[in-house]
């Protein structure tokens, strides 16, 4: 996004649910972008539960955020899926593998970090 990407966002306790993707992906990070984007931001989001709720339908609605919901039966062509592939490959070469919730965190975001950024 902008020649960059956001941090990595981890939920610190319990489920994403709708209102925590609302309060802490939406209004955090998707709000600023659309600021400095305008109406050219398009939403990608990969069809997670916590993504398909009324909830987040309003606020992308209030918002003028435009998005993109990918079908499921094409989600090799979605990128957020590769993503996710690479962290699970990065993390699953991990020697030793982490052993607690915050090794995780800690693993995940190191390795998002190290992802490559093509422009």
């Amino acid at each position: 996004m902008l020649d960059g990407r956001t941090p990595l966002h981890v939920f610190e306790r319990g489920s994403g649910t709708n209102a925590r993707y609302r309060n802490e992906v939406l209004e955090s990070y998707v709000r600023v972008f659309r600021g400095v984007c305008g109406s050219v931001l398009i939403l990608i989001n990969d069809n997670a539960k916590p993504q398909r709720s009324l909830l987040v339908d309003e606020f992308l609605e209030s918002e003028d955020i435009r998005r993109m919901n990918w079908l499921y039966r094409f989600l090799d062509l979605n990128p957020i899926e590769h993503v996710w592939d690479s962290l699970g490959r990065a993390t699953a070469t991990r020697n030793p593998s982490p052993s607690t919730i915050q090794g995780m965190k800690t693993t995940l975001l190191n390795e998002w970090d190290q992802l490559p950024h093509n422009n």
